[in-house]
């Protein structure tokens, strides 16, 4: 909001000249073209995850950052989860021993509206990321990755083209393992999981 209870418009916000860094929180088909135009206006840019669904797409709006050498930053919110970071720094720091494997649980309340599953990319783009970016975060290289899905039966799921649960096991290089259990409807509330073995 630029001036008492009007809201200002991308356009109004990328031509202020006080705003040094925009945060882009929109809907994932909006991410790149708003990267693309923050960039140009000479903004910092925080982007949540994802940039965008198509490796072209990604690789566009990189060149559009590069080119007008602006910072940015994709959100992985839970590399900076207090919890999960401490794991990582106790790992590091060979408190743990040597790490065999990884199980991550990740469960949303409730399903997200149909017309954001419209322009989410699925399950694994938008809700699964999180939780491959965690593992590898947690075990490196990942080098083996299988997965299965599920619309459980689910209308809003099935007329999507979507899952409502899925799982995911990988092979790291080191040989550890990871395992995945997602869920985008979870009876007893959110449920954010991360146990080292």
């Amino acid at each position: 909001q630029m001036s008492g209870a009007r809201r200002a418009s991308v356009e109004e916000i990328l031509a202020d000249k006080s705003i040094d860094a925009v945060l882009i929180c929109t809907p994932t088909d909006m991410h790149a073209d708003q990267i693309e135009l923050a960039a140009k206006a000479g903004k910092a840019i925080f982007c949540e995850k994802p940039v965008d669904l198509t490796l072209s797409r990604i690789d566009a709006c990189m060149r559009a950052v590069r080119k007008a050498r602006v910072p940015m930053f994709v959100g992985f919110n839970r590399r900076f989860d207090p919890s999960f970071r401490e794991v990582k720094e106790r790992v590091a720091k060979g408190e743990v021993g040597i790490l065999r494997s990884v199980r991550i649980t990740s469960r949303d309340p409730q399903p997200p509206p149909a017309s954001y599953l419209e322009v989410s990319g699925g399950m694994f783009k938008d809700m699964t990321i999180h939780d491959l970016d965690q593992a590898r975060l947690q075990l490196g290289e990942i080098v083996e990755v299988s997965a299965v899905a599920s619309d459980n039966g689910l209308q809003l799921f099935k007329e999507a083209k979507d899952h409502a649960q899925a799982i995911v096991t990988m092979r790291a290089a080191s040989g550890a393992l990871a395992t995945i259990v997602n869920s985008r409807a979870c009876a007893y509330g959110y449920d954010q999981r991360l146990e080292l073995f």
